[in-house]
């Protein structure tokens, strides 16, 4: 499994969204870019797209035009590569793009400074997970860090919220997959893959 991770988005400025990023993409994922109101949305819809395109050319060799289709949930796959999986995720602080051809995959990046409601904690965690969460010297923090291995693990299965969030990383479940978590700058990410694959 191959990870690209971008930081600082922000730094995107419209002439280089015009001239550098939108030549590169294929006529259906510009329009997308250009149908996005906020111009941060704009840069992430075509950032993350061309990470996914230098992935499948340094890792695949790929080099000509892919279109997405979608699972039932909403997760894309490759129309021409079925059997080469992908995850993109982006937040205002960075975009992620993991490729791999032996199995499903799963990523989510967050800003770290979010601000957390106690409702979506209740939605979400479950005791152990409250406790831990309220332990921490960075309440805020500790829970953007466990959403992004939930969410990761969410985009994984392809099931996305349909699934019971609190008892979501189970011990069954942490069994079967590779979860890791990381910290880069002002974001956390997480990585799923199924063990067995490695």
């Amino acid at each position: 499994m191959q990870s690209y991770l971008f930081l600082h988005p922000e730094t995107i400025t419209p002439q280089q969204l015009e001239q550098e990023m939108l030549p590169l993409l294929p006529a259906w994922r510009r329009e997308q870019v250009l149908n996005y109101t906020p111009f941060s949305s704009k840069v992430l819809c075509a950032k993350s797209f061309l990470l996914l395109k230098e992935g499948l050319e340094k890792d695949f060799g790929i080099t000509q035009e892919v279109s997405f289709d979608y699972l039932e949930h909403g997760k894309p796959v490759l129309k021409e590569y079925p059997h080469i999986h992908f995850n993109l995720s982006h937040c205002q602080n960075g975009i992620l793009c993991v490729i791999d051809e032996k199995g499903p995959v799963g990523c989510d990046i967050e800003a770290k400074n979010r601000k957390v409601r106690e409702p979506l904690l209740l939605k979400c965690c479950n005791e152990r997970e409250l406790e831990e969460i309220h332990s921490n010297p960075c309440p805020d923090q500790a829970f953007m860090r466990l959403w992004t291995r939930k969410e990761a693990v969410l985009k994984y299965t392809g099931q996305g919220l349909t699934q019971d969030l609190p008892s979501l990383l189970s011990d069954k479940l942490l069994e079967t997959v590779e979860l890791e978590t990381f910290q880069e700058e002002d974001v956390f990410y997480s990585i799923c893959q199924s063990r067995q694959m490695n």
